[in-house]
């Protein structure tokens, strides 16, 4: 026993000697990464705002005048490891006096990421973004003279992503563009960067000459007819631009991008730039005219308009004012429609879309918004199991009914995926959404029931799929099963170690 106590104290003893060897370093490093972070080493060598700082602190205050060399580091847990030569070609010299903290900035540190003055990484890997992950910028300082080191490796660890480019939302792809008289056309994107800061936005118009080319190819061959920078993600096309031509085709797209006024700082993927939309500015295929939206309930919205010889319409929907708002689309072929599943309380914009040939494109409206009713204890409720009580008193039968149409079966909004007959009758499968059962989804089927032209079922049923196979619905006995075991595995590992106690203390 007392030869254990022993080799304790000795090892104790030798950690702390270790700690206070460890500390006896003059100089104190602390480096810093100032986001966006960029990718490419080669960034770093020629910026002229801080992407990188370094404070250096020689804690002796009788030591002035000290001459120091920095040697650089960058590290990954994949195995990369970039170091700077001994010497470092265009280095200035540095200097230390005791007690005064010496700031050096990017502009100062750009020798130590040039090509020529790093080992460890080749001319195309250095022209090139960095592979994302966890990286470590590190730091020594050696004496000029003698050549000790004088200072720990201090690093700082970044995580160097690639920011996703811009989405583009309208004009949507292939959709016809209103003529109106003055011009007004407006572009929206949505961003998609998440450690990117001061973004701005390169918007470029080119129209496409060639129609028989694919239009993203066409537009990369074309000379932009506009183009221009903003920091907002709307863009309006008035009067005052180059004017459009009636029944061309144009493309546009978006590039995002960090930059310095001099330089700019590598952060996103395919270096920006967004995917090409294209639409047609056009006059023969008008809008759909007089378009209202009348709250149903809490979680519900009718939108109206009245077409202009339209053969089907396209309703788009989405939070406003929300980050990253995902456009929702609900298609029909009569002049209205309900969108469910809403939040109470909450503003949304729409459009509505009307198409005059078959498969052709949609000319969308201007964009406007409806905010959904709140309840008075701003709470919404739900029957389970329960027969609503709804009162139909519309027995006009809907005419047809089409693939992602909603209807109404008692309080559940029906979306339709396959449906076949007409005149109110209809046969298909669709889902619902069960808001209690935190949005699951739930496929239904219904054979010859009737629909009203208020899209509300009026006789006949829907019911769930059943599959004996339980197709499409998530097995989780597997999962029970695995937990099962692991439970009883960690039992008979517990039981083990209580028998070893016991036996323990039985011999002891």
């Amino acid at each position: 026993m007392f030869t254990k106590y022993r080799c304790i104290i000795a090892l104790v003893v030798l950690m702390f000697s270790y700690v206070a060897q460890a500390q006896v370093f003059p100089v104190n490093v602390t480096p810093q990464v100032i986001p966006p972070y960029s990718l490419k080493l080669s960034e770093y060598s020629t910026s002229v705002t801080d992407k990188l700082i370094l404070n250096l602190l020689l804690t002796d205050i009788t030591e002035s005048n000290r001459q120091v060399n920095l040697k650089f580091y960058v590290e990954n847990n994949a195995g990369l490891s970039i170091q700077s030569n001994d010497v470092v070609i265009g280095a200035n010299p540095i200097f230390l006096d005791g007690g005064v903290p010496l700031r050096l900035s990017n502009i100062d540190l750009q020798p130590y990421f040039q090509l020529q003055n790093l080992r460890g990484i080749n001319p195309q890997q250095y022209s090139i973004p960095l592979p994302e992950g966890l990286y470590r910028f590190c730091f020594e300082v050696y004496d000029a003279q003698s050549g000790q080191q004088i200072s720990r490796k201090s690093c700082t660890a970044v995580y160097l992503v690639l920011n996703d480019p811009p989405f583009l939302n309208i004009p949507n792809r292939g959709e016809q563009v209103l003529m109106r008289d003055p011009q007004n056309i407006i572009f929206q994107w949505t961003p998609r960067h998440l450690n990117a800061t001061n973004v701005e936005y390169e918007f470029t118009l080119a129209e496409i000459w060639d129609n028989q080319m694919d239009p993203q190819a066409a537009f990369l061959a074309s000379r932009p007819l506009y183009q221009t920078n903003t920091f907002a993600t709307t863009l309006l096309y008035g009067p005052g631009e180059t004017p459009l031509l009636p029944d061309k085709t144009y493309g546009w797209r978006v590039r995002a991008m960090v930059s310095d006024g001099i330089s700019e700082t590598s952060v996103f993927k395919n270096d920006g730039y967004s995917e090409i939309y294209y639409f047609t500015y056009t006059g023969s295929c008008g809008e759909p005219e007089y378009i209202l939206a009348e709250a149903k309930s809490t979680t519900s919205e009718k939108i109206l308009w009245q077409g202009v010889e339209h053969l089907r319409y396209n309703v788009q929907y989405r939070k406003k004012d929300t980050e990253n708002a995902i456009w929702f689309e609900n298609g029909t072929i009569n002049e209205n429609t309900t969108i469910y599943n809403l939040e109470p309380g909450t503003t949304y914009e729409f459009r509505v879309g009307g198409q005059c040939l078959d498969n052709g494109p949609y000319t969308y409206s201007q964009i406007y918004q409806f905010t959904t009713t709140i309840t008075s204890d701003e709470t919404s409720t739900y029957n389970c199991g329960i027969t609503p009580e709804i009162v139909i008193t519309n027995q006009d039968p809907l005419e047809q009914l089409v693939v992602n149409e909603v209807f109404t079966a008692g309080d559940f909004p029906v979306k339709v995926k396959e449906v076949e007959g007409a005149n109110g009758s209809f046969s298909g499968w669709g889902y619902i959404v069960v808001p209690y059962l935190q949005d699951t989804r739930l496929k239904v089927s219904f054979d010859g029931i009737r629909i009203n032209t208020d899209y509300q079922l009026m006789d006949g049923v829907v019911v769930t799929d059943y599959d004996e196979n339980w197709g499409g619905v998530d097995d989780i006995q597997n999962e029970i099963d695995a937990v099962i075991d692991l439970t009883e595995s960690i039992l008979d590992v517990l039981e083990d170690v209580a028998d070893k106690i016991r036996e323990g203390e039985l011999t002891g």
